[in-house]
């Protein structure tokens, strides 16, 4: 039952996102670092109790059934647009209804600007907590998102902490956008 609770929210959070995404294979992770070189970032997983899922078009996705918690690593193109990470958070959670946003501040994630958001939302009379953080690199973003049933949000939290402070981005600098 989780197993497609995990699809429907990926679903969900994502739908915009996924139908941008130019690549849909998900990359062998190595020494517990995943580094697909076509979307140039990087990012150590948690070691232990997580297992890989492909359920969408992400670039890659973990479940830890202990918790009944995903970490999902999203990317896209955004050609030519100018999005701010407020209007780019917003879009992740398009089509969410009953969400309360409990969180979002501006912060800086492997030195990058990102948008922080922690919300709760109640989807097919399940309630979750969602944390993500949304981070715009040139005409990349990264959506790096982490969802678990409200009581147990932080079974797992580290897990996604420490991936999310192993971030690390290989866009130059100058094409970043400001």
């Amino acid at each position: 039952m989780y197993y497609f609770f995990t699809k429907y929210i990926i679903y969900r959070c994502g739908l915009l996102f996924f139908l941008l995404i130019v690549s849909c294979a998900q990359l062998p992770v190595k020494d517990g670092d995943f580094s697909p070189s076509h979307k140039k970032y990087s990012v150590t997983l948690p070691a232990k109790g997580w297992e890989s899922i492909k359920v969408g078009k992400e670039d890659i996705a973990i479940w830890n059934g202990q918790s009944r918690a995903t970490i999902a690593f999203i990317s896209s193109v955004i050609q030519g647009k100018k999005s701010s990470l407020e209007m780019l958070r917003r879009q992740l959670f398009i089509g969410m209804k009953s969400n309360k946003i409990l969180l979002s501040e501006p912060v800086l994630v492997g030195n990058q600007a990102a948008m922080h958001t922690i919300l709760s939302c109640n989807i097919d009379n399940h309630n979750i907590k969602i944390e993500s953080y949304v981070i715009r690199l040139g005409n990349s973003v990264y959506d790096l998102v982490y969802w678990a049933p409200f009581d147990s949000f932080d079974n797992a939290r580290e897990d996604f902490v420490g991936a999310i402070n192993s971030f690390k981005s290989s866009t130059p600098i100058e094409t970043q956008h400001r």
